[in-house]
């Protein structure tokens, strides 16, 4: 049998012009591919820039006034050291506050739950314990540093006591005693978040009837 006779392809083309068209249609297949693997790269690059550039004007949007967790070396003191916090500060976020809460009670879980409570509020949660050093429904303990990070826990707390302690964080502890009931509305603790927060007794613009100064000690 001839050549042209064994190269002949039952639809009129040779064996040679099928491997060509073959051959060319993987070439497009490979090209398409890598135009694809490079447009997909070229997004994940953006994707990436964006996520990068969204994420610093969010943390742009969390500094605050500069308070007792934020001073420098030289830091104004108000009465028994508490750290003075800029005039017009308002409390921290509750994202950037540690707390932990103590039960002084008989009641169960309580500690557990006001845990879970502050947490679905937005702050980080410490330890979960018992105390016997409650008095009255709450207390809100915290070191001199930590004076707007105390303030935006009392925000979720009606009347609550704050003390002052020797601890050199910024972390707050609640001791829950009797009396206490449940914390404040979610939109009341909220909005008093966005307020300033009243000086310390002895800082700079301090109001003398201040309540929460009262309570500090």
């Amino acid at each position: 049998m001839s050549s042209s006779h064994r190269d002949a392809h039952p639809y009129g083309r040779s064996n040679d012009d099928v491997r060509r068209r073959d051959q060319r249609r993987r070439r497009q297949r490979r090209v398409r591919i890598t135009q694809l693997v490079v447009f997909s790269l070229a997004m994940i690059g953006m994707i990436c820039a964006l996520t990068f550039a969204f994420t610093q004007l969010t943390a742009d949007d969390d500094v605050v006034a500069a308070g007792p967790s934020d001073a420098g070396a030289d830091v104004a003191t108000g009465k028994d050291g508490v750290h003075c916090p800029d005039p017009g500060a308002k409390p921290a976020k509750p994202k950037k506050v540690e707390v932990s809460v103590q039960n002084g009670t008989s009641r169960r879980g309580l500690a557990a739950s006001v845990t879970e409570s502050l947490a679905d509020r937005g702050f980080s949660t410490g330890k979960v314990g018992n105390t016997k050093a409650a008095s009255g429904a709450v207390t809100i303990v915290y070191g001199p540093a930590g004076y707007l990070e105390a303030t935006a826990v009392a925000a979720e707390f009606s009347k609550p006591t704050l003390k002052l302690d020797d601890r050199e964080d910024s972390t707050v502890d609640v001791l829950v005693g009797g009396g206490f009931k449940d914390l404040v509305d979610e939109d009341d603790a909220a909005e008093a978040l966005t307020k300033a927060v009243k000086m310390p007794q002895g800082c700079s613009g301090d109001a003398k009837d201040s309540s929460t100064e009262g309570a500090e000690g």
